[in-house]
């Protein structure tokens, strides 16, 4: 079964995507900020197969956070990067820290499905 961390600050975004994927088959651990999944990468033994980052986190930029990530565990998964709306300067700061795509909020089981679907197949 494949899994996904989930990495957004709002409760309901983690909840709504944990709904969407758990339905796809997707075992999904969501977090509230980067320290906090710090610690679950430290403890968690199995790898994640993707990880779903929130741009706008109170506490840390976002490549600051991708390059965070993908100096860690889940260095190789693939990483989406989540956005409200299209900033081309955000897009192309989180692509060169790493990011390996991007997906739109809000999101619906059929949206999040065609985001994720593609890398993991991949993975």
């Amino acid at each position: 079964m494949p899994s996904c961390l989930v990495i957004d600050e709002n409760n309901i975004v983690q909840k709504v995507a944990n709904r969407i994927l758990s339905g796809l088959d997707i075992e999904t651990v969501a977090v509230s900020g980067l320290r906090e999944a710090e610690a679950i990468l430290g403890m968690k033994k199995t790898r994640f197969d993707l990880v779903l980052l929130s741009a706008t986190m109170p506490d840390t930029p976002v490549d600051v956070a991708l390059r965070t990530l993908r100096a860690g565990p889940v260095g190789s998964a693939p990483i989406l990067v989540s956005l409200v709306e299209a900033n081309l300067g955000l897009m192309t700061r989180s692509k060169r820290a790493g990011a390996s795509g991007f997906l739109f909020r809000p999101f619906d089981r059929a949206s999040l499905s065609a985001w994720v679907e593609p890398f993991l197949v991949a993975a």
